[in-house]
């Protein structure tokens, strides 16, 4: 027994020797880093107000790399108040401030970024505050914090409030808050709408420690980022056999429900839930104007709506619903915007329809026209983002429509 023990600790003691000569191998010949696709860890943080699991950018946090399917990593940061821009230490009177999602916050580097791109335009500081997967009813409280703050923090008050606005997501996420929370220092989903003919909500436990481990492990050791990168590229190679045998069955039968893609899309008179929540959603809207107001600052509302690139063939199968009812019996309309519009129109809200301008570029008509026309043009080829040239896009359509209204003063407008 004694000599059993022996045999035993020797073969541990000959693993650890192993695994710390491999350890010590692989740091002498290098291997990168774990790259973690998606908002990096930490980078977003649990803050307080709203709800408990409401989340913002992390003061003060600094550079780390942002990677997604399209483009290189780039870096992040966050300054004094939690938004991804310089300090803003030296802002002064006539500045812009920015709310929005993910599109204010920008899938590009910092210097591509329509915010930045804007600044150069008129050469008054543009301070974009964008929070990735933030909803109207988030950026309200960001604003109030940033507004009901800004003596504290020595910022003084802003001439214009950009509020960017992304029609499906705002209303889903207003009515979902918190959709999302940060958990185990990373972004993940907490609700999701569970029947649409009820608005029945559910949340979603979905467990990011292990995200978070490989994230730390691959940090630490070289070891780890080999075996990592092998189990990776096995399951990769799986999940392109599974799709083949899928591609080999064309016939499979395919069912259509409605989702909760649909719910800024729904028939309100079908579905007074929905109607209910949408009026509650818009207020949330006018508080902002108020806000902005209230703080002696111009306001101008952004709409960016879904392009037919990724949701054409959705619309199709949700109008085919529609085709097999009755006219007043329609579940789904595509119209919804218009209502959206007019709202704003009541409400002396100046708006700029940033979609449908993209859509003239490359002729779009409708939600389900045929063909991928603003994929590699205006947004990413694998992701639905503006890309560097959308960016670009964004910020001359904006700067236009600031111009042409007069709602700041520029100081070169011939620039």
């Amino acid at each position: 027994m004694h000599m059993f023990n022996k045999n035993i600790l020797l073969v541990i003691i000959s693993v650890l020797i192993t695994l710390v000569v491999l350890e010590v191998s692989l740091r002498i010949v290098g291997v990168n880093k774990y790259k973690f696709k998606g908002y990096p860890p930490y980078y977003l943080t649990r803050v307080g107000g709203l709800a408990h699991d409401n989340f913002d950018i992390k003061a003060n946090i600094k550079d780390t790399d942002f990677i997604f399917n399209d483009s290189v990593p780039h870096k992040v940061w966050g300054n004094e108040i939690g938004c991804f821009d310089e300090s803003i230490s030296n802002i002064n009177d006539n500045y812009v401030l920015v709310v929005g999602d993910s599109n204010a916050w920008g899938y590009v580097p910092y210097e591509k970024n329509w915010s930045y791109l804007l600044e150069r335009k008129i050469e008054e500081k543009v301070l974009n505050c964008g929070v990735p997967a933030y909803s109207t009813i988030q950026e309200l409280d960001k604003l109030k914090k940033i507004l009901g703050g800004y003596k504290k923090k020595n910022l003084h008050k802003p001439s214009l409030i950009i509020l960017q606005y992304t029609f499906n997501n705002d209303f889903l996420g207003d009515y979902l808050f918190p959709q999302y929370k940060v958990q185990n220092n990373i972004l993940t989903n907490n609700r999701y709408l569970d029947n649409i003919f009820s608005g029945k909500i559910r949340y979603k436990e979905e467990n990011k420690y292990w995200d978070k481990l490989k994230y730390d492990l691959n940090q630490k050791f070289y070891l780890f980022r080999i075996l990592h990168r092998s189990h990776s590229f096995l399951r990769k190679k799986m999940k392109e056999s599974s799709n083949k045998e899928i591609k080999d069955q064309p016939n499979l039968p395919s069912r259509f429900v409605l989702t909760s893609f649909d719910l800024s899309y729904l028939n309100f008179e079908k579905f007074p839930w929905a109607k209910n929540e949408w009026e509650k959603h818009l207020q949330n809207i006018l508080e902002i104007k108020r806000m902005s107001d209230t703080s002696g600052a111009e306001f101008l509302f952004l709409f960016w709506g879904d392009l037919p690139d990724y949701s054409r063939n959705h619309f199709k199968e949700a109008l085919k619903i529609n085709n097999q009812l009755k006219k007043e019996e329609h579940l789904i309309t595509l119209k919804n915007d218009e209502l959206l519009f007019k709202f704003l129109e009541q409400n002396n809200i100046n708006y700029l329809n940033l979609s449908k301008l993209a859509w003239d570029l490359v002729g779009y008509k409708s939600l389900i026209d045929e063909g991928e026309k603003l994929r590699d043009v205006l947004i990413w080829k694998n992701d639905n983002h503006p890309n560097i040239e959308g960016n670009k896009f964004m910020a001359e359509k904006i700067y236009e429509k600031i111009l042409n209204d007069n709602i700041i003063n520029i100081k070169d407008i011939y620039k």
